[in-house]
């Protein structure tokens, strides 16, 4: 995982595999029908990201508070990746989407999982009164989702010194939207 995480799908070669793995070319070939699947098998093993970052929002009353909490973590990844892996889910969305279909599926349950747990704190912000009645929580829920991952992106593209707040008045302007 993260050999094609650092590389790339494209970039990724099947040489970069067998070192990766220790597996010899043909075991690769023979065991998982190549590199697609080897890159759908990294997929879904990134699915703990999603799951914990869904988790960071399961256990909690304060909506506003969980959604702060969510970003903010999201910032504190990127400021703390200096090897510039970024998350591995945007970085195959961008290389893959309209390319492969199977691919940019299994791409599109991370951001899929993220939009269920969001829509399910939302939705019991709206019982709780937090958020008003008349918000489409669905809507809500997508937006957070583009949120996060335009934070993972943009953050790449930011000089190191203002990074930091950058990307914290992205989070207090999203926060004012709910």
């Amino acid at each position: 995982m993260r050999t094609f995480w650092r590389n790339g799908y494209a970039a990724t070669s099947m040489n970069d595999l067998v070192e990766a793995t220790g597996l010899s070319r043909s075991t690769i070939y023979n065991s998982f029908g190549g590199k697609k699947t080897l890159f759908a098998l990294a997929l879904k093993e990134y699915r703990r990201v999603t799951t914990e970052n869904v988790a960071k929002i399961s256990r909690t009353a304060d909506v506003r508070g969980s959604l702060r909490s969510l970003l903010l973590s999201i910032v504190d990844d990127e400021l703390s990746d200096h090897e510039g892996f970024g998350c591995f889910a945007a970085n195959s969305s961008l290389e893959i989407s309209g390319r492969d279909p199977e691919l940019s599926a299994l791409v599109g349950q991370h951001f899929k999982r993220l939009e269920s747990g969001l829509l399910r704190l939302l939705k019991h912000g709206q019982k709780s009164g937090e958020i008003p009645p008349d918000r489409d929580c669905k809507m809500l829920s997508r937006y957070f989702v583009a949120v996060i991952q335009g934070l993972r992106v943009i953050s790449k593209g930011l000089p190191a010194a203002s990074r930091k707040p950058y990307l914290h008045s992205i989070v207090e302007a999203s926060i004012e939207t709910v």
